[in-house]
């Protein structure tokens, strides 16, 4: 793979080379190349920096940019997702497929265990939580600050990145009103290989046959229903639900007197999505204004699942005078997710994956629901289907971001803003869980109603005070500012047991028979601010730029309340040299280096202070409830801190070829972490700042305009190359284990973090290796048993021969999209993947394990399970009646490796008077496939991507192939 992208690479840079000295026909040459570049770089482009813009060809720092074109005719419900594959050095992962979901986000690595990973996003200039409520068509462009010279003015935030979002704004002029829409239908990507109805059977048979025949002297396989049921008194032999299941096969097996069920066909479903977008911008003498609403809705693959979103947004810029600006903005959605939880540990996906592909005919895909019996051979999981279809999970939730400044220029270059803005979402979550089972039961009986409400606000005041002076060859720029946000999160929990009846599903407490959860909590956090930057830039080739910010978080012990984040950053632009005037062939050449440091504060609430719970105390023989401490107080807690460098290079060749290159090393220190302590300080764990963490690594960005007549064809490709490693833990470097039970994985000096921790399976026991001593086993191990790896050589397998296998970091992902156009047609083409890394299937290993029993169904490899020495099936699933079910072992531990086309679109523009004779312009008419294609090697879950940070998955909703066809005009 790696050859591969490497090739890929030189390929693309080799064709752009081959067609570099065809020259524009007409115009100016720099306008000809802005005109067909596509996703070509220029240095007079603008990116977004911490409070403000740079021409990217006077930028000291690492900065990617992703702009509309490349997302604006993909079905994404969220702006996070239009980063995928698009920047070197910025990972994006969807850890499950539900619709409305966010994106996991990692910007140059994992730095932090307990702490967060993810980058601070920022919006029109506003620090928000996340981007729920922006609609992806209102965005302009999307700016990544990747290194700390270009982050550190965020300081408490910026040690994972900032992803800064750019949207449309208004522009003099009449109105000008767009319409945008697409709908679409969704397929699942990949369904799970389980066992057919008949491979169940065959299962079952060999299972029961098993236990009959070792049960008593003379059973035989081939002993008949009614035989077995004499030996087990049973006097009825057609009441099948009074059969013995360990020692009777069910006679019914292969006639059509049972229903044949697969589970997954019922579950998943087509499901439709669709986007509408109408939009106006305009402006007249001193107002500009951008006024737009959207709905979003995406039914879920599940049946009864689904996410929709209203959204609006309102920008008004207002010129009061020659010298004062005001604006304001205001962007409220609305959203509704509904649907019973799918993925996750004995949810509805891991249920469905295990129920018996046979039922009664009577009962179908409602078996075990209601007054369905359960099928006697199945286990007592209750109808998936009944499930879906029954189960109250809605979620409602309002959000509204607003914010408003006010400018002044006090004098030609120095300029006063002042700013504020407001998050305030407003949560709530109702569900009923109706009595499922109405044979023993009464409806509302055991019903469960529960309802969560989460009130969160957070409010931001800034100043910033800019000055800007150009004088000869010098060009400087200053900025100083300073911040205070406050947040505060209630939330109330209600859940109740036994309701009259479930005709009415309206939680009501007053009417249940028992309180499960009651509860209500309230938290709050501050965080003060002061920045500063200077940017110096002379004759446009050398450039220089500093920072300092000090941030002061309550979330901190009071004796280290305020870190201090520097950084600076340089910048040569060797092109402008006189040595490499009058040269058509180089059209940039630039170094940079940075360094900076930033710090991370994203723990919960209150961890450095002492905090106290619920007990009782016994007075005078009466107990009375009081308060008893239930934290251990830290007061010198502080924060996490990032050191990073990064070494730079941008090439620019023939107007045709821009090349990136940027390698950095990022040390995380004072890791936040909750530490174990001695039992007998009357607690298990502390809050402390212990442990370091490294990362390095190489990032690569290449774009080519291959070719410019009247057929064009653009290039772009990155690729990042991640090393992460724990340098020191404390308590004299003690691992940490963790994952599943903390049993899957361990952090360690000197390895990854969350690297693999397990038994190494290298096969399956056969009869000779029980008879020989020098094969190492597990205690009580027999034929067919799983085969481990003896680590340290004593003969035999114990926890001292779990050991490190691999982590979850890949050794690179890249991004890969070729655009094409002629006349009225376009064509682009993006593919994405990685190399290397490992994922861990905690839903195969929970299907996927031997001594199961056969009350519920397994993975499709054990149709090539081991019988016998003469029948060893693939060499790798055991028997099915083992003794090393309770083992993690490498069974479930998949490369995770794979290669996406991640999506084809075919669009035509329509010529204008086509346009003119409809009375509207641009219009346009595409079709776009999503998710086309994918080549992995996870076998034990739907998707490689959908794990959580330290590598497992337990069943993560299954992600959605998409074909949809979409409508863009003006008018």
């Amino acid at each position: 793979m790696k050859k591969t992208i490497i090739t890929l690479g030189l390929l693309v840079g080799a064709t752009g080379l081959a067609f570099a000295q065809e020259k524009p026909k007409t115009g100016n040459t720099k306008d000809t190349i802005q005109a067909n570049s596509g996703k070509t770089k220029d240095i007079d482009e603008v990116v977004i920096i911490a409070y403000g813009s740079q021409k990217k060809g006077e930028v000291t720092g690492a900065v990617g940019k992703v702009n509309t074109e490349t997302f604006k005719d993909r079905p994404i419900a969220r702006v996070d997702q239009a980063l995928t594959g698009q920047i070197a050095g910025v990972k994006t992962r969807a850890t499950s497929g539900k619709p409305g979901e966010p994106l996991e986000i990692r910007v140059r690595g994992t730095a932090s265990i307990s702490a967060s990973n993810s980058p601070v996003y920022v919006v029109d200039g506003m620090v928000v939580d996340d981007m729920a409520n922006i609609s992806p068509d209102d965005v302009q462009s999307i700016d990544v600050l990747k290194d700390a010279a270009s982050t550190a003015m965020y300081g408490s935030r910026g040690s994972n990145g900032v992803v800064i979002v750019t949207t449309k704004k208004g522009a003099s002029g009449k109105p000008t009103f767009s319409f945008s829409q697409y709908y679409g239908v969704q397929t699942i990507e990949k369904k799970l290989d389980i066992m057919s109805s008949s491979e169940w059977i065959d299962f079952a048979t060999e299972a029961i046959n098993k236990r009959w025949t070792a049960l008593a002297p003379g059973n035989l396989a081939s002993d008949s229903y009614e035989k077995r049921a004499q030996y087990f008194n049973l006097a009825n032999t057609t009441d099948y639900n009074l059969a013995n299941i360990n020692y009777m096969i069910d006679p019914r097996w292969g006639t059509n007197q049972v229903a044949y069920i697969d589970w997954q066909d019922e579950f998943y479903r087509p499901a439709a999505i669709q986007n509408y977008q109408l939009a106006v911008r305009g402006g007249g003498k001193g107002i500009k204004y951008a006024i737009s609403g959207a709905y979003f809705d995406q039914e879920g693959l599940a049946i009864n699942t689904g996410f929709n979103r209203f959204n609006l947004s309102a920008a008004i810029d207002v010129n009061l005078s020659d010298k004062i600006k005001a604006g304001i903005t205001l962007r409220p959605s609305y959203s509704q997710s509904y649907g019973a939880t799918v993925d996750g540990k004995d949810n509805t996906a891991h249920k469905m994956l295990s129920m018996v592909p046979v039922a009664e005919l009577s009962a179908g895909v409602y078996t075990n629901f209601w007054k369905n019996l359960q099928y006697r051979w199945a286990g007592s999981t209750q109808s998936p289907i009944g499930l879906m279809e029954n189960t109250t999970n809605d979620t409602n939730e309002f959000r509204l971001l607003s914010s408003l400044y006010f400018s002044y220029d006090i004098l030609p270059g120095l300029n006063l803003k002042l700013s504020g803005g407001a998050t305030n979402n407003f949560n709530i979550n109702t569900g009923y869980t109706p009595t499922f089972n109405l044979i023993t039961n009464v409806p509302g009986q055991v019903s469960i109603g529960s309802r969560r409400t989460v009130n969160y606000n957070r409010y931001l005041g800034e100043g910033l005070l800019s000055y800007k002076k150009s004088f000869g060859n010098h060009d400087f720029d200053a900025i100083a500012g300073y911040s205070a946000e406050n947040y505060r999160t209630t939330t109330q929990y209600n859940r109740n047991r036994g309701f009259p009846n479930d005709d009415l599903k309206t939680f009501n407490f007053t009417q249940s028979v028992s309180v499960l959860n009651s509860e209500y909590t309230a938290s709050e956090w501050m965080l003060i601010s002061m920045f500063g930057r200077v940017n110096y830039n002379y004759k446009g080739k050398y450039m220089l730029s500093a920072s300092i910010r000090r941030d002061g978080s309550s979330r901190f012990g009071w004796n280290n309340l305020w870190g201090t984040f520097a950084a600076f950053g340089g910048g040569w632009k060797i092109d402008r040299e006189e040595f490499l005037q009058n040269q058509n062939w180089l059209s940039n050449l630039k170094l940079r280096y940075s360094w900076g440091e930033n710090g991370n504060n994203s723990i919960g609430d209150y961890r450095a202070f002492g905090t106290l719970s619920g007990g009782n105390y016994s007075f005078g023989g009466s107990v009375s409830t009081g308060l008893i401490p239930n934290t251990i107080a830290n007061p010198d807690l502080t924060w996490e801190k990032t050191k990073s460098s990064d070494f730079g290079l941008e090439i620019g060749l023939f107007k045709r070829i821009d090349f990136t290159a940027d390698y950095y090393i990022k040390n995380t220190k004072d890791l936040l972490l909750q530490e174990p302590i001695a039992s007998v300080t009357g607690y298990n764990t502390i809050w402390r700042n212990v442990g370091s963490v490294r990362n390095t690594g190489l990032e690569l960005d290449l774009s080519t305009r291959n070719l410019v007549g009247a057929f064009k064809w653009n290039t772009s490709a990155n690729i990042a190359f991640n090393n992460n490693k724990v340098t020191k833990l404390g308590n004299n470097n003690k691992p940490i284990p963790t994952g599943f039970s903390d049993l899957t994985n361990i952090i360690m000096v000197g390895e990854e973090l969350n690297s693999f921790y397990l038994y190494e399976a290298i096969g399956v026991l056969s009869s000779a290796d029980i008879a020989n001593a020098g094969v190492a086993k597990t205690v009580g191990a027999i034929a067919g048993d799983v085969k481990y790896r003896d680590v340290n050589g004593d003969g035999k397998i114990d926890e001292n021969d779990r050991h490190i296998i691999g982590g979850p970091t890949p050794d690179y992902y890249w991004g890969f999209t070729n655009t094409f156009s002629y006349k009225n047609f376009d064509l682009s083409v993006f593919f994405q993947g990685q190399k290397g890394g490992y994922s861990y299937a905690l839903l195969g290993r929970a299907i996927d394990r031997t001594s199961m029993g056969t009350t519920q169904n397994v993975m499709g490899n054990w149709a090539n399970r081991w019988r016998s020495d003469a029948e060893p099936g693939d060499g790798k699933t055991p028997r099915l009646d083992g003794t090393t079910g309770g083992l993690l072992d490498t069974r479930w531990l998949y490369d995770a490796t794979y290669i996406q086309l991640k999506n084809i679109t075919l669009g035509y523009t329509f010529d204008k008077e086509v346009s003119q004779k409809l009375k509207i312009s641009n219009l346009r008419l595409y079709v776009s496939l999503e998710n086309v294609w994918r080549k992995d090697h996870y076998y034990g879950g739907y998707n490689p991507e959908s794990v959580q940070s330290d590598g497992t998955d337990y069943g993560a909703y299954p992600n959605a192939k998409v074909y949809m066809m979409g409508l863009n005009f003006n008018f």
